[in-house]
Protein backbone atom coordinates (compact mmCIF):
# COMPACT_ATOMS: atom_id res chain seq x y z
CA UNK A 1 0.00 0.00 0.00
CA UNK A 2 2.92 2.23 -0.60
CA UNK A 3 2.89 4.66 -3.29
CA UNK A 4 5.08 4.34 -6.26
CA UNK A 5 4.59 7.75 -7.90
CA UNK A 6 5.01 7.90 -11.74
CA UNK A 7 3.59 8.72 -15.15
CA UNK A 8 3.90 6.51 -18.15
CA UNK A 9 2.54 5.84 -21.61
CA UNK A 10 2.30 2.61 -23.59
CA UNK A 11 4.56 2.85 -26.61
CA UNK A 12 2.96 1.89 -29.93
CA UNK A 13 5.44 -0.12 -31.94
CA UNK A 14 5.01 1.32 -35.40
CA UNK A 15 7.90 0.65 -37.80
CA UNK A 16 9.11 4.26 -37.90
CA UNK A 17 9.10 4.41 -34.08
CA UNK A 18 11.13 1.19 -33.91
CA UNK A 19 13.71 2.66 -36.27
CA UNK A 20 14.00 5.77 -34.11
CA UNK A 21 14.32 3.71 -30.96
CA UNK A 22 17.15 1.57 -32.27
CA UNK A 23 19.30 4.64 -32.91
CA UNK A 24 22.23 5.44 -30.66
CA UNK A 25 20.15 8.00 -28.83
CA UNK A 26 18.85 5.19 -26.63
CA UNK A 27 20.13 3.13 -23.77
CA UNK A 28 20.45 -0.33 -25.33
CA UNK A 29 20.30 -2.97 -22.60
CA UNK A 30 20.62 -6.75 -22.61
CA UNK A 31 19.47 -8.90 -19.68
CA UNK A 32 20.21 -12.61 -19.60
CA UNK A 33 17.70 -14.61 -17.53
CA UNK A 34 18.71 -17.90 -19.16
CA UNK A 35 22.40 -18.27 -18.33
CA UNK A 36 22.72 -17.43 -14.64
CA UNK A 37 25.85 -17.79 -12.51
CA UNK A 38 25.66 -18.05 -8.72
CA UNK A 39 22.01 -16.97 -8.82
CA UNK A 40 23.03 -13.69 -10.45
CA UNK A 41 21.80 -12.14 -13.67
CA UNK A 42 24.18 -10.64 -16.22
CA UNK A 43 23.27 -7.15 -17.41
CA UNK A 44 25.03 -5.14 -20.11
CA UNK A 45 24.29 -2.02 -22.12
CA UNK A 46 25.57 0.46 -24.67
CA UNK A 47 25.33 4.06 -23.47
CA UNK A 48 23.66 6.67 -25.68
CA UNK A 49 26.00 8.45 -28.09
CA UNK A 50 27.68 11.30 -26.21
CA UNK A 51 30.71 13.58 -25.98
CA UNK A 52 31.18 13.31 -22.23
CA UNK A 53 34.61 12.88 -20.66
CA UNK A 54 33.00 11.24 -17.66
CA UNK A 55 29.56 10.29 -16.43
CA UNK A 56 27.92 9.35 -13.14
CA UNK A 57 25.99 6.09 -13.42
CA UNK A 58 23.20 5.64 -10.88
CA UNK A 59 21.17 2.71 -9.57
CA UNK A 60 18.34 4.10 -7.37
CA UNK A 61 18.83 4.58 -3.67
CA UNK A 62 15.07 4.51 -3.25
CA UNK A 63 11.92 4.65 -5.36
CA UNK A 64 8.65 6.50 -4.94
CA UNK A 65 6.28 4.90 -2.50
CA UNK A 66 8.98 3.86 -0.04
CA UNK A 67 10.46 6.37 2.34
CA UNK A 68 13.60 4.63 3.47
CA UNK A 69 16.90 4.03 1.70
CA UNK A 70 16.80 0.68 -0.09
CA UNK A 71 20.16 1.01 -1.88
CA UNK A 72 19.48 -1.15 -4.92
CA UNK A 73 23.11 -0.65 -5.97
CA UNK A 74 24.15 -3.04 -3.22
CA UNK A 75 23.10 -5.95 -5.46
CA UNK A 76 25.42 -4.87 -8.30
CA UNK A 77 28.94 -6.31 -8.66
CA UNK A 78 31.67 -6.81 -11.28
CA UNK A 79 30.96 -3.42 -12.84
CA UNK A 80 33.18 -2.77 -15.88
CA UNK A 81 33.31 -0.68 -19.05
CA UNK A 82 35.06 -1.38 -22.37
CA UNK A 83 35.66 0.51 -25.60
CA UNK A 84 34.98 -0.68 -29.17
CA UNK A 85 38.23 -2.70 -29.15
CA UNK A 86 37.36 -4.47 -25.90
CA UNK A 87 39.87 -2.42 -23.91
CA UNK A 88 38.82 -1.58 -20.37
CA UNK A 89 37.82 1.99 -19.55
CA UNK A 90 38.46 3.29 -16.02
CA UNK A 91 35.49 3.19 -13.62
CA UNK A 92 35.27 3.86 -9.90
CA UNK A 93 32.55 3.12 -7.41
CA UNK A 94 31.52 6.32 -5.62
CA UNK A 95 29.12 4.81 -3.09
CA UNK A 96 26.56 2.03 -2.82
CA UNK A 97 24.46 3.34 -5.68
CA UNK A 98 26.72 5.23 -8.09
CA UNK A 99 29.82 4.78 -10.27
CA UNK A 100 31.98 7.26 -12.16
CA UNK A 101 32.80 6.15 -15.71
CA UNK A 102 35.77 8.00 -17.19
CA UNK A 103 36.15 8.69 -20.92
CA UNK A 104 32.48 7.93 -21.34
CA UNK A 105 32.55 9.02 -24.97
CA UNK A 106 34.86 6.03 -25.66
CA UNK A 107 32.68 3.46 -23.95
CA UNK A 108 31.02 0.86 -26.15
CA UNK A 109 29.73 -1.47 -23.45
CA UNK A 110 29.13 -1.51 -19.71
CA UNK A 111 28.35 -4.77 -17.93
CA UNK A 112 27.74 -6.00 -14.40
CA UNK A 113 26.23 -8.79 -12.33
CA UNK A 114 23.00 -8.36 -10.32
CA UNK A 115 21.99 -10.49 -7.35
CA UNK A 116 18.36 -10.69 -6.34
CA UNK A 117 17.13 -8.90 -3.24
CA UNK A 118 15.15 -11.86 -1.94
CA UNK A 119 14.58 -15.49 -2.85
CA UNK A 120 11.85 -16.43 -0.38
CA UNK A 121 9.19 -14.63 1.60
CA UNK A 122 9.90 -17.05 4.45
CA UNK A 123 13.00 -15.16 5.54
CA UNK A 124 12.32 -12.18 7.76
CA UNK A 125 13.11 -8.80 6.28
CA UNK A 126 12.48 -5.19 7.22
CA UNK A 127 12.60 -4.15 3.59
CA UNK A 128 9.58 -4.17 1.32
CA UNK A 129 10.49 -6.85 -1.19
CA UNK A 130 7.84 -5.75 -3.67
CA UNK A 131 10.25 -3.00 -4.81
CA UNK A 132 13.10 -5.46 -5.41
CA UNK A 133 13.70 -8.42 -7.69
CA UNK A 134 13.92 -12.17 -7.26
CA UNK A 135 15.38 -14.78 -9.59
CA UNK A 136 14.64 -18.51 -9.55
CA UNK A 137 16.14 -20.04 -12.67
CA UNK A 138 13.71 -22.10 -14.74
CA UNK A 139 10.82 -21.10 -12.42
CA UNK A 140 10.06 -17.41 -11.96
CA UNK A 141 11.52 -13.93 -12.12
CA UNK A 142 9.90 -10.98 -10.35
CA UNK A 143 11.65 -7.97 -11.83
CA UNK A 144 11.58 -4.35 -10.76
CA UNK A 145 13.94 -2.66 -13.19
CA UNK A 146 15.17 -0.20 -10.55
CA UNK A 147 17.28 -3.05 -9.17
CA UNK A 148 18.78 -4.07 -12.55
CA UNK A 149 19.01 -0.98 -14.70
CA UNK A 150 20.38 2.50 -14.13
CA UNK A 151 20.99 5.78 -15.91
CA UNK A 152 23.67 8.43 -16.29
CA UNK A 153 22.96 11.59 -14.36
CA UNK A 154 24.11 13.56 -17.41
CA UNK A 155 21.76 11.69 -19.75
CA UNK A 156 18.23 11.61 -18.41
CA UNK A 157 14.90 11.58 -20.25
CA UNK A 158 16.30 9.18 -22.86
CA UNK A 159 14.47 6.11 -24.25
CA UNK A 160 15.39 2.54 -23.34
CA UNK A 161 15.54 -0.51 -25.56
CA UNK A 162 15.85 -3.77 -23.64
CA UNK A 163 16.54 -7.25 -24.98
CA UNK A 164 15.76 -10.12 -22.61
CA UNK A 165 17.08 -13.64 -23.08
CA UNK A 166 14.76 -16.04 -21.30
CA UNK A 167 13.33 -19.57 -21.06
CA UNK A 168 11.33 -20.32 -24.22
CA UNK A 169 8.26 -21.21 -22.15
CA UNK A 170 8.24 -17.97 -20.13
CA UNK A 171 5.79 -15.14 -20.72
CA UNK A 172 6.38 -11.50 -19.81
CA UNK A 173 3.44 -10.21 -17.75
CA UNK A 174 3.65 -6.43 -17.63
CA UNK A 175 1.83 -3.21 -18.41
CA UNK A 176 4.45 -2.59 -21.10
CA UNK A 177 4.10 -4.40 -24.43
CA UNK A 178 6.83 -7.01 -24.85
CA UNK A 179 7.62 -8.16 -28.40
CA UNK A 180 8.90 -11.68 -29.04
CA UNK A 181 11.94 -11.58 -31.32
CA UNK A 182 12.32 -15.37 -31.20
CA UNK A 183 11.42 -18.16 -28.76
CA UNK A 184 14.22 -17.20 -26.35
CA UNK A 185 14.28 -13.44 -26.86
CA UNK A 186 11.91 -10.62 -25.94
CA UNK A 187 12.28 -6.91 -26.58
CA UNK A 188 10.63 -4.00 -24.84
CA UNK A 189 10.86 -0.22 -25.11
CA UNK A 190 10.28 2.57 -22.60
CA UNK A 191 10.22 6.27 -23.35
CA UNK A 192 12.47 7.08 -20.36
CA UNK A 193 13.83 5.71 -17.10
CA UNK A 194 10.78 6.74 -15.12
CA UNK A 195 8.47 4.74 -17.34
CA UNK A 196 10.78 1.73 -17.22
CA UNK A 197 11.10 1.43 -13.47
CA UNK A 198 7.37 2.08 -13.16
CA UNK A 199 6.71 -1.07 -15.22
CA UNK A 200 7.64 -4.28 -13.36
CA UNK A 201 7.46 -7.64 -15.09
CA UNK A 202 6.68 -11.19 -13.94
CA UNK A 203 8.44 -13.82 -16.05
CA UNK A 204 7.18 -17.39 -15.70
CA UNK A 205 5.18 -20.11 -17.42
CA UNK A 206 1.98 -18.14 -17.94
CA UNK A 207 -1.06 -18.39 -15.72
CA UNK A 208 -2.88 -15.33 -17.00
CA UNK A 209 -6.41 -14.03 -17.47
CA UNK A 210 -7.47 -10.88 -19.32
CA UNK A 211 -10.43 -8.72 -18.34
CA UNK A 212 -12.09 -5.92 -20.26
CA UNK A 213 -13.56 -3.20 -18.05
CA UNK A 214 -15.03 -0.55 -20.34
CA UNK A 215 -12.18 0.46 -22.62
CA UNK A 216 -9.53 -0.80 -20.15
CA UNK A 217 -7.67 -4.08 -20.64
CA UNK A 218 -6.68 -5.70 -17.35
CA UNK A 219 -4.10 -8.48 -17.08
CA UNK A 220 -4.17 -10.77 -14.05
CA UNK A 221 -0.98 -12.83 -13.87
CA UNK A 222 -0.40 -15.39 -11.11
CA UNK A 223 2.57 -17.53 -10.06
CA UNK A 224 2.73 -20.34 -7.55
CA UNK A 225 5.15 -23.25 -7.68
CA UNK A 226 2.35 -25.84 -7.53
CA UNK A 227 -0.88 -24.10 -8.51
CA UNK A 228 -0.87 -23.31 -12.23
CA UNK A 229 -4.48 -22.37 -12.97
CA UNK A 230 -5.56 -19.81 -10.42
CA UNK A 231 -5.51 -16.48 -12.27
CA UNK A 232 -9.09 -16.97 -13.46
CA UNK A 233 -10.33 -17.30 -9.88
CA UNK A 234 -8.52 -14.13 -8.85
CA UNK A 235 -9.67 -12.27 -11.95
CA UNK A 236 -13.28 -13.05 -11.12
CA UNK A 237 -12.84 -11.45 -7.70
CA UNK A 238 -11.01 -8.41 -9.07
CA UNK A 239 -13.53 -7.84 -11.86
CA UNK A 240 -16.32 -6.91 -9.48
CA UNK A 241 -14.08 -4.41 -7.70
CA UNK A 242 -12.98 -2.77 -10.94
CA UNK A 243 -16.52 -2.47 -12.33
CA UNK A 244 -17.61 -0.67 -9.20
CA UNK A 245 -14.53 1.55 -9.32
CA UNK A 246 -15.42 2.40 -12.89
CA UNK A 247 -18.87 3.58 -11.79
CA UNK A 248 -17.38 5.42 -8.79
CA UNK A 249 -14.94 7.27 -11.07
CA UNK A 250 -17.69 8.53 -13.32
CA UNK A 251 -18.06 5.61 -15.73
CA UNK A 252 -14.53 5.52 -17.16
CA UNK A 253 -11.27 4.12 -15.81
CA UNK A 254 -8.45 6.62 -16.49
CA UNK A 255 -6.04 4.03 -17.91
CA UNK A 256 -6.02 1.91 -21.09
CA UNK A 257 -4.11 -1.08 -19.73
CA UNK A 258 -3.39 -2.37 -16.24
CA UNK A 259 -1.57 -5.43 -14.87
CA UNK A 260 -1.88 -7.26 -11.55
CA UNK A 261 1.32 -9.28 -11.01
CA UNK A 262 0.81 -11.77 -8.18
CA UNK A 263 3.46 -14.03 -6.67
CA UNK A 264 2.19 -16.52 -4.11
CA UNK A 265 4.41 -18.68 -1.93
CA UNK A 266 2.94 -21.66 -0.11
CA UNK A 267 3.86 -22.19 3.53
CA UNK A 268 3.51 -24.97 6.07
CA UNK A 269 2.98 -22.39 8.81
CA UNK A 270 -0.17 -20.57 9.86
CA UNK A 271 -0.55 -16.88 9.25
CA UNK A 272 -0.60 -14.65 6.22
CA UNK A 273 2.12 -12.37 4.91
CA UNK A 274 1.53 -9.77 2.24
CA UNK A 275 3.66 -7.13 0.54
CA UNK A 276 2.66 -4.93 -2.37
CA UNK A 277 3.75 -1.97 -4.44
CA UNK A 278 1.50 -0.01 -6.77
CA UNK A 279 2.61 1.58 -9.99
CA UNK A 280 0.91 3.84 -12.48
CA UNK A 281 -0.36 0.98 -14.63
CA UNK A 282 0.33 -2.11 -12.53
CA UNK A 283 0.60 -3.60 -9.08
CA UNK A 284 3.06 -6.14 -7.67
CA UNK A 285 1.58 -8.35 -4.94
CA UNK A 286 3.65 -10.83 -2.93
CA UNK A 287 1.89 -13.27 -0.61
CA UNK A 288 2.78 -16.18 1.62
CA UNK A 289 0.39 -18.34 3.66
CA UNK A 290 -0.53 -21.88 4.55
CA UNK A 291 -3.84 -21.69 2.72
CA UNK A 292 -4.94 -19.97 -0.47
CA UNK A 293 -8.40 -19.34 0.97
CA UNK A 294 -7.14 -16.02 2.38
CA UNK A 295 -5.92 -14.84 -1.00
CA UNK A 296 -9.11 -13.58 -2.74
CA UNK A 297 -10.13 -11.36 0.19
CA UNK A 298 -6.61 -10.02 0.62
CA UNK A 299 -6.38 -9.22 -3.08
CA UNK A 300 -9.77 -7.51 -3.08
CA UNK A 301 -8.54 -5.02 -0.51
CA UNK A 302 -5.20 -4.48 -2.21
CA UNK A 303 -6.66 -4.32 -5.71
CA UNK A 304 -9.07 -1.58 -4.72
CA UNK A 305 -6.50 0.65 -3.04
CA UNK A 306 -3.76 0.12 -5.59
CA UNK A 307 -5.99 0.66 -8.59
CA UNK A 308 -7.24 3.96 -7.16
CA UNK A 309 -3.67 5.18 -7.54
CA UNK A 310 -4.37 5.60 -11.25
CA UNK A 311 -6.14 8.78 -10.08
CA UNK A 312 -3.39 10.02 -7.83
CA UNK A 313 -0.50 10.16 -8.36
CA UNK A 314 -0.78 8.98 -12.00
CA UNK A 315 -2.99 11.89 -13.04
CA UNK A 316 -2.61 14.23 -10.06
CA UNK A 317 0.88 14.90 -8.69
CA UNK A 318 3.40 17.61 -7.87
CA UNK A 319 6.62 18.65 -9.53
CA UNK A 320 8.60 16.74 -6.90
CA UNK A 321 7.08 13.55 -8.29
CA UNK A 322 7.23 14.56 -11.95
CA UNK A 323 10.98 15.20 -11.60
CA UNK A 324 11.77 12.52 -9.01
CA UNK A 325 15.43 12.24 -8.03
CA UNK A 326 16.21 8.54 -7.47
CA UNK A 327 19.35 9.28 -5.48
CA UNK A 328 18.37 12.29 -3.35
CA UNK A 329 14.63 12.87 -3.70
CA UNK A 330 12.78 15.93 -2.43
CA UNK A 331 9.55 14.91 -0.73
CA UNK A 332 6.18 16.42 -1.63
CA UNK A 333 3.99 17.76 1.19
CA UNK A 334 0.89 16.05 -0.18
CA UNK A 335 0.97 12.46 1.01
CA UNK A 336 -2.45 13.26 2.51
CA UNK A 337 -3.60 13.33 -1.15
CA UNK A 338 -1.56 10.46 -2.60
CA UNK A 339 -2.17 7.96 0.20
CA UNK A 340 -4.84 9.47 2.44
CA UNK A 341 -7.34 10.28 -0.31
CA UNK A 342 -6.58 6.99 -2.08
CA UNK A 343 -7.33 5.06 1.11
CA UNK A 344 -10.46 7.13 1.70
CA UNK A 345 -11.75 6.23 -1.78
CA UNK A 346 -11.02 2.58 -0.93
CA UNK A 347 -13.37 2.63 2.08
CA UNK A 348 -15.90 5.06 0.58
CA UNK A 349 -16.44 3.30 -2.75
CA UNK A 350 -17.93 0.05 -1.35
CA UNK A 351 -20.66 1.84 0.65
CA UNK A 352 -21.35 4.37 -2.12
CA UNK A 353 -21.72 1.52 -4.63
CA UNK A 354 -23.81 -0.57 -2.21
CA UNK A 355 -21.24 -3.35 -2.07
CA UNK A 356 -21.30 -3.47 1.75
CA UNK A 357 -23.77 -2.80 4.53
CA UNK A 358 -23.96 0.34 6.63
CA UNK A 359 -22.72 -1.68 9.61
CA UNK A 360 -19.64 -2.78 7.67
CA UNK A 361 -18.92 0.82 6.73
CA UNK A 362 -19.22 1.92 10.36
CA UNK A 363 -16.82 -0.85 11.33
CA UNK A 364 -14.25 0.30 8.76
CA UNK A 365 -14.45 3.85 10.19
CA UNK A 366 -13.99 2.54 13.73
CA UNK A 367 -10.91 0.59 12.64
CA UNK A 368 -9.39 3.74 11.16
CA UNK A 369 -10.22 5.80 14.24
CA UNK A 370 -8.82 3.26 16.69
CA UNK A 371 -5.72 2.73 14.55
CA UNK A 372 -5.07 6.46 14.40
CA UNK A 373 -4.81 6.63 18.19
CA UNK A 374 -1.49 4.79 18.10
CA UNK A 375 0.18 7.71 16.29
CA UNK A 376 1.14 11.28 17.10
CA UNK A 377 -1.89 13.14 15.79
CA UNK A 378 -0.54 16.53 16.82
CA UNK A 379 1.76 16.50 13.77
CA UNK A 380 0.88 18.52 10.68
CA UNK A 381 0.17 16.22 7.74
CA UNK A 382 2.06 18.45 5.33
CA UNK A 383 5.10 18.59 7.59
CA UNK A 384 4.95 14.84 8.20
CA UNK A 385 4.83 14.33 4.44
CA UNK A 386 7.90 16.47 3.82
CA UNK A 387 9.75 14.56 6.55
CA UNK A 388 8.38 11.12 5.69
CA UNK A 389 11.86 9.58 5.42
CA UNK A 390 12.83 10.79 8.90
CA UNK A 391 9.45 10.00 10.46
CA UNK A 392 8.89 6.42 9.33
CA UNK A 393 7.30 5.76 12.71
CA UNK A 394 4.38 7.98 11.66
CA UNK A 395 4.06 7.03 7.99
CA UNK A 396 1.19 4.54 8.36
CA UNK A 397 -0.98 7.29 9.80
CA UNK A 398 -1.56 8.57 6.27
CA UNK A 399 -3.73 5.46 5.76
CA UNK A 400 -5.62 6.19 8.99
CA UNK A 401 -5.75 9.89 9.80
CA UNK A 402 -5.28 10.68 6.10
CA UNK A 403 -8.33 8.60 5.15
CA UNK A 404 -10.43 10.16 7.92
CA UNK A 405 -9.33 13.60 6.77
CA UNK A 406 -10.66 12.65 3.33
CA UNK A 407 -13.96 11.71 4.94
CA UNK A 408 -14.24 15.12 6.62
CA UNK A 409 -13.28 16.92 3.41
CA UNK A 410 -15.94 14.96 1.51
CA UNK A 411 -18.66 15.83 4.03
CA UNK A 412 -17.59 19.47 4.10
CA UNK A 413 -17.69 19.78 0.32
CA UNK A 414 -21.12 18.18 0.16
CA UNK A 415 -22.39 20.43 2.93
CA UNK A 416 -21.22 23.57 1.11
CA UNK A 417 -22.63 22.41 -2.23
CA UNK A 418 -25.97 21.10 -0.94
CA UNK A 419 -24.83 17.57 -1.74
CA UNK A 420 -23.78 18.22 -5.32
CA UNK A 421 -19.99 18.12 -4.94
CA UNK A 422 -17.75 15.72 -3.02
CA UNK A 423 -14.23 14.37 -3.18
CA UNK A 424 -15.18 12.19 -6.17
CA UNK A 425 -15.95 15.38 -8.09
CA UNK A 426 -12.87 17.14 -6.74
CA UNK A 427 -10.62 14.38 -8.06
CA UNK A 428 -12.26 14.63 -11.48
CA UNK A 429 -11.65 18.38 -11.52
CA UNK A 430 -8.02 17.92 -10.51
CA UNK A 431 -7.51 15.27 -13.20
CA UNK A 432 -8.82 17.65 -15.85
CA UNK A 433 -6.44 20.37 -14.73
CA UNK A 434 -3.41 18.19 -13.93
CA UNK A 435 -3.71 15.25 -16.31
CA UNK A 436 -0.97 12.99 -17.63
CA UNK A 437 2.15 15.02 -18.42
CA UNK A 438 1.21 17.93 -16.15
CA UNK A 439 1.88 18.64 -12.49
CA UNK A 440 1.01 21.16 -9.80
CA UNK A 441 3.38 23.27 -7.73
CA UNK A 442 3.56 21.85 -4.22
CA UNK A 443 2.90 25.19 -2.50
CA UNK A 444 -0.06 26.11 -4.70
CA UNK A 445 -2.35 23.07 -4.46
CA UNK A 446 -4.52 24.29 -1.58
CA UNK A 447 -5.14 27.62 -3.33
CA UNK A 448 -6.02 25.81 -6.55
CA UNK A 449 -8.51 23.50 -4.81
CA UNK A 450 -10.07 26.50 -3.05
CA UNK A 451 -10.56 28.25 -6.42
CA UNK A 452 -12.21 25.09 -7.79
CA UNK A 453 -14.56 24.67 -4.83
CA UNK A 454 -15.42 27.10 -2.00
CA UNK A 455 -13.58 29.80 0.00
CA UNK A 456 -14.27 27.88 3.22
CA UNK A 457 -12.10 24.98 2.02
CA UNK A 458 -9.03 27.18 2.45
CA UNK A 459 -9.78 27.27 6.19
CA UNK A 460 -10.21 23.48 6.23
CA UNK A 461 -6.73 22.93 4.78
CA UNK A 462 -5.19 25.60 7.02
CA UNK A 463 -6.59 24.06 10.19
CA UNK A 464 -6.44 20.31 9.59
CA UNK A 465 -3.79 19.63 6.93
CA UNK A 466 -1.23 22.41 7.27
CA UNK A 467 -2.23 23.02 10.86
CA UNK A 468 -2.31 20.71 13.84
CA UNK A 469 -5.92 20.99 14.95
CA UNK A 470 -7.59 17.58 15.51
CA UNK A 471 -9.74 16.58 12.53
CA UNK A 472 -13.40 17.32 13.44
CA UNK A 473 -14.73 13.77 13.21
CA UNK A 474 -17.49 14.06 15.76
CA UNK A 475 -18.79 17.35 14.33
CA UNK A 476 -18.69 16.23 10.70
CA UNK A 477 -20.14 12.76 11.24
CA UNK A 478 -23.03 14.37 13.11
CA UNK A 479 -23.70 16.59 10.09
CA UNK A 480 -24.29 13.37 8.10
CA UNK A 481 -26.46 11.72 10.73
CA UNK A 482 -23.94 9.66 12.71
CA UNK A 483 -22.96 9.65 16.36
CA UNK A 484 -19.30 9.25 17.20
CA UNK A 485 -18.56 8.30 20.80
CA UNK A 486 -15.05 9.56 21.49
CA UNK A 487 -14.74 7.46 24.66
CA UNK A 488 -15.09 4.08 22.97
CA UNK A 489 -14.57 4.96 19.28
CA UNK A 490 -18.00 3.69 18.21
CA UNK A 491 -19.83 5.09 15.17
CA UNK A 492 -23.61 4.62 15.05
CA UNK A 493 -26.49 6.22 13.13
CA UNK A 494 -28.41 9.07 14.75
CA UNK A 495 -31.74 7.61 15.92
CA UNK A 496 -33.88 10.49 14.66
CA UNK A 497 -31.94 12.39 11.99
CA UNK A 498 -33.36 15.67 10.72
CA UNK A 499 -33.96 16.41 7.04
CA UNK A 500 -30.54 18.06 6.55
CA UNK A 501 -28.73 15.06 8.03
CA UNK A 502 -30.72 12.65 5.88
CA UNK A 503 -30.04 14.63 2.70
CA UNK A 504 -26.32 14.98 3.42
CA UNK A 505 -25.92 11.30 4.28
CA UNK A 506 -27.73 10.33 1.07
CA UNK A 507 -25.45 12.53 -1.02
CA UNK A 508 -22.37 11.31 0.81
CA UNK A 509 -22.81 7.53 1.02
CA UNK A 510 -26.00 6.85 -0.93
CA UNK A 511 -27.73 5.53 2.23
Amino acid sequence: MNTLIKLFFVIILLPNVMIAQTSKKNYEYSIDLLHMNNDEVRVSFSPPKNNLKQGKFIIPKLVPGFYQAMNFGQYVSDFSATDKNGKKVVTERLDKNSWMVHDLNRVKKISYQVADGWDSLEKESNEARSAGSMFIKDSVFVINYNSLIGYFEEMKEIPYQITITKNKDFYASSALDYQQKNKNTDMVWAKDYRELIDSPVLYSVPDTTWLKIGHTKVLVSFYNKKERHYSKTIAHEIENILKNQQAYLGGTLPVKKYAFLIYYESSHENGFLGDGLEHSHSTVCLYRSGSMKFLPNALNRVASHEFFHVVTPLNIHSGEIQHYDFLNPVMSQHLWLYEGMTEYATIHMPIKQKMISLEDFEKSLEEKINGMKAFDNTLSLTEMSKKSMERQDQYMNFYLKGALLGLCLDIRLRELSNGKTGTQDLMQMLMKKYGAGKYFNDDELFDEITKMTFPEICTFFRDYVEGTQPIPLKEYLEKAGFNYDETNGKVTPVSNPDSKQIALRKAWINQ
